[in-house]
């Protein structure tokens, strides 16, 4: 049970959007541990969700956040 709480924990790294992209979308960015920059595209309404253990960088859900 714990080893779920601490995955779901690695998962809540959220990244601000930069810029707007569209009227419905907005830009995430968020550095990586090799330096570089990693940039995806989100709705407006969806937070920026990063993980960098899982290399995984993708929105999440107003309701899970970014669970």
């Amino acid at each position: 049970m714990q080893k779920c709480a601490a995955m779901a924990l690695t998962l809540t790294g959220v990244s601000e959007p930069l810029y707007a992209q569209g009227k419905n979308q907005k830009v995430c960015r968020s550095k990586r541990p090799d330096g570089s920059i990693k940039s995806w595209t989100c709705g407006v309404d969806q937070p920026c969700c990063v993980s960098h253990t899982f290399s995984l960088y993708t929105c999440g859900s107003q309701l899970l956040k970014c669970l």
